[in-house]
């Protein structure tokens, strides 16, 4: 009788490891094809990563006389703009100072020519460098970092 609680003792004790290592199998499994499937990794990545804000404000369109320079033709810009910024709480700032910001775009716009509206420097046009300069400057704050131009001609 003694040898049969032994056999039975020690077939409960396999059935309990059997079942223990059958469990780390799968929970390894799954665990290791979370990471390799990428899940895991974007869940990891989405819990570190802080939210980015990009607002964009598109502006009525400007109607500019260039700056005619020696020439006695005149020129007009038809231009349409977008200002974007990653800032928080940037559209309600850039909506508010709205007179401010196309004060400095034609402040900016009616000094050039023809020639200099276009004028590039490593493929991007120098116009949204100054015009991005010129707005942050006004509204004493660094909000805009991009422009974006929607709609350009000149006549």
């Amino acid at each position: 009788m003694e040898s049969e609680k032994i056999k039975t003792t020690k077939g409960k004790k396999i059935w309990i490891w059997i079942v223990i290592v059958f469990l780390a199998i799968t929970i390894g499994g799954v665990v290791t094809f979370g990471f390799t499937s990428g899940k895991a990794q974007a869940i990891i990545s989405d819990l570190s990563k802080e939210e980015v804000v990009e607002i964009t404000v598109p502006l009525d369109e400007f109607l500019i006389n260039l700056d005619s320079g020696t020439s006695v033709k005149k020129n007009f810009l038809k231009i349409e703009l977008t200002l974007h910024s990653s800032k928080e709480g940037a559209e309600e700032k850039l909506t508010a100072n709205i007179a401010q910001i196309r004060d400095s775009v034609i402040s900016v716009l009616r000094k050039k020519t023809e020639d200099t509206v276009f004028k590039e420097e490593d493929t991007k046009l120098l116009i949204k460098e100054e015009l991005i300069e010129a707005i942050n400057s006004k509204i004493d704050e660094d909000l805009v970092d991009d422009i974006f131009i929607t709609n350009i001609v000149t006549q």
